[in-house]
């Protein structure tokens, strides 16, 4: 009689819980992200290849610039699954890789890429995506593009 008493308590407290909310990205934000990061690397650096990334880890959107080479399509992919993975931007977790000899090995995932570039997408605390970027000069200008992207599209 006790553990039915105590079963039936759990089945009655469990129905007053609420379900948290979930922010999903959609496919109008994700080309917005997109075409903001696109912008940015023009405006900061120079044109680039950007990927953006779901709240399920898969391409929603993607975009090369005609003079960067197709090779940084493929890497924008692995450097923003490595931040969606990580839920670290790409350029810290590369740098934690060079410090912390547990680390190094992840470079031997084919999936990541540790190079900057690769930014989590955060909105109301919940990881809604990533973005990466590849071609704009560099790990820290890539990282820059990716940034300025998700601040100029999150602040409108």
């Amino acid at each position: 009689m006790k553990i039915a008493l105590f079963l039936l308590g759990m089945f009655a407290s469990s129905t007053t819980l609420a379900l948290p909310m979930q922010y999903h990205m959609d496919l109008n934000f994700a080309q917005r992200l997109g075409q903001n990061t696109m912008q940015a690397c023009k405006d900061l650096t120079q044109p680039a290849a950007v990927v953006v990334l779901d709240q399920g880890g898969q391409v929603l959107w993607s975009q090369r610039h005609q003079n960067v080479g197709p090779h940084n399509l493929i890497a924008a992919q692995k450097k923003a699954y490595t931040a969606y993975s990580s839920k670290n931007s790409s350029l810290d977790f590369m740098r934690r890789a060079q410090t912390q000899l547990d680390a190094a090995n992840l470079n031997t995932l084919d999936e990541l890429l540790l190079l900057g570039g690769g930014v989590p997408v955060r909105y109301e605390q919940q990881l809604i995506g990533a973005v990466g970027v590849a071609g704009a000069g560099g790990s820290q200008q890539d990282h820059n593009c990716a940034l300025e992207g998700i601040k100029k599209t999150l602040s409108s």
